[in-house]
């Protein structure tokens, strides 16, 4: 009996161990959660010396490992969810994976790609567009000159300097004696000549209303700080700065600032009595405008561009609202570079470009590019909304190519809303003497790269346009084009990042298109849809893209797998003929069904017709049932 018993609680007690280990509330390797990445690491670009990082974000039973790979190689050290990178070199350039590890499994994120730029000469970083020279703050401005422009009064509170008596048109400032500074009416208004020593930088203080041109030469970098100014020129620009420097023009906190060309610009010359003034735009510069403050500025041209550099602009903050009845919102040289502030650009029918910088030859700096960092900027224009559009073929005029411009267009961050409403045309002259009209929203003759920001662009052509490369490596981006692609590179195209919705005009025009040329998927989600979209280059792509065909004005399509976990869901803009999908959520070797109709339990945002975060969906009518075994499937 007791042998008996003896032998049933040894029975039991096995059978509890195997409970314990395979269910009933023990733990088994089954019942761990295998990690899954939420959020991928995204693509950065930085500037030799930067910082870059890369950071993961994964959800999983137990305590996660991280291990992280440049190239496929593990990096020593590199085992937390975020890897940093200091001082980054271009040796540091290439794709960066995880991979996060727990009891359960692993699972390895996309890629995502460093890119190491070189500043060039000059101090340029040409990621972000920044130039210490550009810094207000880092200019020591010696002396003061406040003129108040309604009577024409100079003045200044500094004790070196010496305000003389008007003597046929001229007010003298002098310094120890010698005249440094001298304001001149003339029949065009007033000059304003800087001859300070060498080094020495002066700031001008206007106020004021004025009716006439505004003309500055300088031998140095001077601060025009505007206040309450309103100028109206009779002739030609209102302000007009004949000298390459750097002019930091500083509106006041609160004040409003308004300028305003003439319907005529006569001929002008230097002093050389031989040498006609360059006259461009209603606020024109032969060097760089730089602006910062927290006033505004409206400047309106009804003759040529409303602000133009024969260098380069720089917006850091204040308010711009430019508008231009016959040519470009701003035009540049060298660059454009928008930190922050807010600028607002109206062209007028058969006008110009919003903002287009042309590139210039150099055998030392050779720029030519456009970047923006932050701010609010949005351009309603009859043509190209941003371009660089240097093209060596048709703008250089030397046979060494080392010197011409690399014309990349580069969005960091900011808010952008677009509007062009051009028709597209072919071999009709403008009155600037194109023979062609594409009222592009973006444009790069080079390479266009968006790694952040928030983008909405409507056009009556491309939406974004490259020509060479297209890059996308994070942001919200909502392309749309009526007459032409939305998104279309005459080289390749890589996402990497971002959310997008890119809605083409039908017919021959997609979505996404990069003809045949390489088209690289590793992240992002997006929806590209028209009359067709180029096909994603499976061998280079680490996330899946799916070809849905055609779609129908209305419909909500929704693509989940068995256990009915929603890989995308958006509803179709309008009826068209191809529709090109892609999400992180889509998984090699798993089945999807395709669903049309029906209702989301949950989702946390909708984004032009493509809902993010959607959980959850009900009814509905099954339709093409498919599984992914290739980073792209064709439906």
């Amino acid at each position: 009996m007791k042998r008996g018993l003896g032998l049933i609680t040894i029975l039991a007690a096995l059978l509890l161990i195997a409970l314990g280990t395979t269910g009933c509330g023990g733990s088994s390797t089954a019942a761990v959660a295998a990690p899954a990445i939420t959020t991928q690491p995204v693509s950065v670009s930085v500037a030799s010396g930067g910082t870059a990082a890369f950071t993961v974000t994964a959800t999983g039973t137990g305590t996660l490992t991280y291990q992280w790979y440049k190239g496929g190689t593990a990096i020593s050290g590199a085992t937390s969810a975020t890897y940093a990178i200091t001082a980054a070199a271009e040796a540091d350039a290439g794709s960066y994976t995880v991979t996060v590890t727990n009891a359960g499994g692993s699972t390895t994120s996309a890629a995502a790609t460093l890119t190491v730029e070189s500043a060039v000469a000059d101090g340029w970083n040409l990621v972000t567009g920044a130039n210490p020279s550009d810094d207000v703050a880092g200019t020591t401005f010696a002396y003061t000159v406040a003129i108040a422009l309604d009577g024409v009064t100079v003045t200044t509170s500094d004790p070196s300097l010496v305000v003389g008596a008007e003597s046929g048109g001229a007010i003298p400032v002098t310094l120890a004696g010698a005249t440094v500074i001298t304001v001149t009416k003339t029949a065009f208004g007033l000059t304003v000549d800087s001859a300070l020593p060498d080094g020495v930088h002066a700031a001008f203080a206007l106020s004021g209303a004025y009716a006439g041109g505004i003309t500055f030469f300088s031998t140095a970098s001077f601060k025009l700080a505007l206040d309450g100014v309103a100028v109206t020129s009779a002739d030609g620009p209102a302000l007009n700065i004949q000298s390459g420097v750097r002019a930091f023009v500083v509106l006041k906190a609160g004040s409003a600032n308004t300028l305003a060309d003439a319907a005529t610009y006569s001929t002008r010359y230097l002093a050389d009595g031989v040498t006609a003034m360059d006259l461009k735009a209603a606020f024109f510069s032969e060097g760089p405008l730089l602006f910062s403050g927290e006033g505004s500025l409206t400047a309106v041209s009804a003759k040529k561009h409303a602000l133009c550099s024969d260098a380069h602009v720089r917006l850091a903050s204040g308010t711009l609202s430019l508008t231009s009845q016959k040519k470009d919102g701003i035009r540049a040289n060298d660059a454009f570079i928008m930190d922050g502030g807010t600028l607002a650009i109206q062209t007028a029918s058969g006008a110009g470009k919003g903002i287009k910088v042309e590139g210039k030859e150099d055998a030392t700096t050779p720029l030519g590019f456009i970047a923006v960092n932050g701010g609010t900027l949005g351009i309603t224009s009859y043509d190209k909304a941003i371009t660089a559009s240097w093209e060596t073929a048709e703008d250089a005029t030397t046979t060494d190519t080392s010197d011409d411009p690399d014309p990349f267009v580069t969005i960091n961050g900011g808010t952008i809303t677009i509007s062009t409403f051009g028709t597209p045309f072919e071999d009709t002259n403008l009155t600037d003497g194109d023979t062609s009209l594409s009222p592009e929203g973006i444009e790069s003759k080079s390479t266009l790269t968006i790694n952040g920001g928030t983008l909405a662009i409507t056009t009556t052509d491309d939406a974004l346009n490259a020509g060479k490369s297209l890059v996308i490596n994070g942001g919200t981006i909502y392309a749309k084009a009526s007459a032409n692609d939305a998104i279309d590179s005459n080289g390749t195209l890589t996402i990497t990042g971002g959310v997008i919705v890119a809605d083409g005009s039908g017919g021959a025009e997609g979505g996404l298109d990069c003809d045949q040329n390489t088209f690289k998927v590793t992240g992002g989600t997006f929806m590209g849809v028209g009359g067709r979209n180029s096909t994603p280059t499976a061998s280079v792509c680490t996330q899946n893209t799916v070809s849905l065909g055609a779609g129908t004005a209305g419909t909500l399509v929704v693509v989940r797998d068995g256990t009915g976990s929603i890989a995308i869901a958006f509803q179709v803009p309008y009826t068209c003929s191809a529709m090109l999908v892609s999400s992180s959520l889509f998984k090699t070797g798993t089945a999807y069904t395709v669903y049309t109709g029906g209702s989301l339990t949950s989702y946390t945002s909708l984004f032009n017709g493509l809902y993010l975060g959607a959980a959850g969906h009900s009814g509905g009518t099954a339709g093409r049932t498919f599984t992914i075994s290739s980073a792209y499937t064709g439906l």
